[in-house]
């Protein structure tokens, strides 16, 4: 179902229900007793789900975030019976390489898998850190999606909340970003840069974190020689005969002549502990979960934590979540689309069969492993915001909503019903429908326009079966469309 902004509009049928959209990308008020577990949940969460709600009011905020940043603490098992036709996730090279069209069915399964996972865990923020390092690393779609796939399993999934140095290793070594930056046709005679740049620039120091040029070759030169082999288990392999065996000054560290696959290493240890790198993580960190422009307070702060606990990433997470900059954030994190999307499924209930996804993440611009530069999707409001892309945004949550709802012989199928129990009222409607997008009810203001559009604005007005099959699909995704679900 497409729709244009008039037609959208004119389904909604309440000029006080438009009003809500407009102006379409300001974020709605902060309100003056904002809920610090709501809020919480809100940037940890690809969706705020009401029993996860209830639970974390249940034990309280600092419980329930040690919880999160304990994944392995949490039951999870639904997931393996959810994602078992996707037996590719679980398949080692040798057996990948081994299927026909391996690299498309790892396409398939590394997206599904991604979205599965975002939409059904309930290892809420392991999957959102999971997604922030996926940006960090990026290695986009493309001729080599299942080395792709072996990246992000055997090494973002299994280092996302440990140690920044085991991470960045484990990218270092993975065929996918040895096959992404040309790092596998790097040799002493011919030293190519193009790693070497990014890892400076992209997953360490950031871009004003003190290296030269000079730096940069001598980095290409220490990383000579690492490349890939089809013979090993992990598709990584050290060939000693093209790797640059002089002296190199790396940020003012001698790597003494005569060494081997130790140089790369030496240099990831030196990038690892660098403070320019506890900055720029921490600041990226900052950037995804608090504000497009982070306070430096924060920042600082965060980078500290960094450092004092080695670079392991979960003590910085949490020292993050608990400051006070944090809970003074509410509201100032716009939705990337994919994050929209995320949580249009995860309020609704809504399954489409792949191609269908395909399609809607297309036109949402921002599909899994999508972008191509080495930088990863952009982090801040302003690369969203258009016209277009709000668009695209209405047109999702109807088709989501409304087309699953409503039209006999979609692909899409919808638990909108299931989910709203039996409302007696207009005023029940709202707030079932309310629970299931934003985790609770609304404000009395932004409830009260939700009502009429129930209602028509009819003060005898009687709700039945009749109007709660038409009225439901297109109030939710009239919530789904609001600033309110778009800012979090």
């Amino acid at each position: 179902m497409t729709l244009s902004r008039r037609t959208f509009l004119k389904l909604s049928g309440a000029a006080a229900v438009a009003a809500t959209l407009n102006p379409a990308w300001a974020a709605p008020p902060r309100q003056a007793d904002s809920d610090p577990i709501l809020h919480l949940l809100n940037r940890i969460s690809y969706g705020v789900r009401p029993d996860e709600l209830d639970h974390a009011r249940s034990i309280g905020y600092e419980a329930y975030l040690d919880e999160q940043l304990n994944p392995a603490t949490i039951d999870d098992a639904g997931m393996d019976a959810r994602l078992a036709w996707l037996p590719v996730l679980n398949m080692d090279r040798a057996t990948l390489a081994r299927l026909a069209n391996d690299d498309y069915r790892a396409y398939i399964a590394i997206t599904e898998g991604m979205i599965q996972r975002a939409v059904f865990s309930r290892r809420q923020l392991y999957e959102r850190v999971v997604e922030f390092w996926t940006d960090h690393f990026n290695v986009a779609e493309g001729d080599n999606n299942s080395e792709l796939l072996i990246l992000h399993r055997d090494v973002i999934r299994r280092h996302a909340l440990g140690s920044f140095r085991s991470l960045a290793l484990g990218v270092a070594r993975t065929p996918a970003m040895l096959y992404y930056l040309d790092n596998y046709i790097n040799v002493a005679e011919h030293p190519n840069e193009n790693y070497a740049r990014e890892l400076l620039e992209l997953h360490t120091m950031g871009v004003d974190g003190g290296y030269t040029e000079d730096d940069v070759k001598a980095v290409a030169r220490a990383f000579t020689g690492w490349t890939i082999h089809d013979g090993t288990d992990d598709g990584f392999y050290f060939d000693p005969d093209v790797h640059d065996t002089d002296e190199k000054v790396i940020l003012g560290h001698t790597l003494p002549a005569g060494r081997g696959i130790e140089d790369g290493l030496h240099v990831l240890g030196i990038l690892a502990d660098h403070p320019a790198t506890a900055r720029y993580i921490a600041f990226k960190l900052c950037r995804r979960f608090v504000a497009d422009e982070p306070p430096a307070s924060l920042v600082e702060s965060a980078a500290l934590q960094f450092i004092v606990n080695d670079g392991q990433i979960a003590p910085v997470l949490r020292h993050i979540f608990m400051s006070p900059e944090f809970h003074a954030s509410a509201g100032q994190k716009l939705r990337r689309p994919l994050d929209f999307f995320i949580g249009a499924l995860r309020a609704t209930g809504t399954e489409l069969p792949f191609w269908r996804m395909e399609e809607l993440l297309q036109d949402l611009a921002q599909p899994p492993y999508g972008w191509h530069p080495p930088d990863g999707y952009p982090d801040v409001a302003g690369a969203w915001m258009s016209s277009s892309g709000l668009l695209a945004r209405w047109n999702v949550a109807m088709t989501l909503t409304h087309e699953a709802a409503s039209e006999p012989y979609t692909d899409i199928r919808t638990d909108l019903f299931n989910r709203i129990g039996t409302p007696g009222s207009a005023a029940d409607l709202v707030d079932a429908v309310a629970r299931q997008v934003f985790g609770t009810t609304l404000p009395d203001d932004q409830r009260a326009l939700y009502v009429d559009f129930v209602t028509d604005g009819n003060d005898k007005f009687a709700l039945d079966d009749h109007l709660i099959a038409t009225k439901t699909p297109t109030l939710f995704g009239l919530m789904l469309a609001s600033p309110a679900f778009q800012w979090r």
